[in-house]
C-alpha cells in the first residue's frame, strides 16, 4: 500500500464523514490545479481526490482499513533492548558527531540517540551518555512537511529544540526544521 489515505487528508482512523468531508474541502480548496500555485498540484490534488473516494464511502473505507491493518508492520518487541524501552523516541545519527566522553573528545558515526522526557543520550560502550537537555512542546493546529517527497499534514505534532536546532517528530522520527545560524 503507497500511501494512507488518513496521512493524505491529515487525519487519523478515527476520524468521522464530517471530520473527511472537512478535509477534503479545505486540501481540495488549497489544491485544486485550476486555482493553487503550488508546483505539484495536479498530483496532490489527485490524491486527495483519491484519499477522499475512498473514506467517504463506508464500504470501500471498511475495506481499505482492512488491508491498511494487514499491511501494517509487526512490531517485535524481542528487537528492542532496555533503552529503546525507556526512550521516548530514539534515532541514529549516520553523520560523524564530536563529542567529549570522559574528559576526551571522541568522533562517532552511526550514533544511537534516544530522547528521554527533556534529556537526549547517545548509546556508547553499551552504556548511556547524557549529551543534554532538550525543550520540547507540541503544536496543536495543523502542519505541513515535505518527507521523502510526499507531503505529510500533522496536527498535534511534537516538537523539540536542541542546541538551537528544531525537530518535528513525523511518524516517531524526529526530522530538522529549521538550523541554527
Amino acid at each position: 500500500m503507497a500511501q494512507n489515505y488518513y496521512e493524505v487528508l491529515g487525519l487519523d482512523g478515527s476520524a468521522g464523514s464530517d471530520d473527511i468531508k472537512k478535509a477534503y474541502r479545505s486540501l481540495a480548496k488549497t489544491y485544486h490545479p485550476d486555482t493553487a500555485t503550488h508546483p505539484n498540484a495536479n498530483k496532490l490534488f489527485e490524491n486527495i481526490s483519491l484519499a477522499y473516494s475512498v473514506l467517504s464511502d463506508p464500504e470501500k473505507r471498511n475495506q481499505y482499513d482492512r488491508e491498511l491493518m494487514d499491511s501494517a508492520p509487526k512490531e517485535e518487541v524481542l528487537d528492542q533492548d532496555e533503552y529503546s524501552l525507556m526512550a521516548d523516541y530514539e534515532f541514529l545519527c549516520e553523520e560523524k558527531e564530536r563529542f567529549l566522553i570522559g574528559g576526551e573528545e571522541v568522533l562517532l558515526k552511526d550514533t544511537r540517540h534516544l530522547i528521554i522526557g527533556d534529556k537526549e543520550y547517545i548509546v556508547y560502550d553499551d552504556g548511556l551518555i547524557d549529551i543534554g537537555g532538550i525543550m520540547s512542546f507540541t503544536v496543536e493546529g495543523p502542519e505541513r512537511y515535505l518527507v521523502d517527497g510526499v507531503e505529510k499534514t500533522l496536527s498535534g505534532a511534537g516538537h523539540f529544540i536542541q542546541k538551537g536546532e528544531e525537530y518535528v517528530i513525523i511518524e516517531g522520527k524526529p526530522f530538522l526544521i529549521r538550523k541554527s545560524e
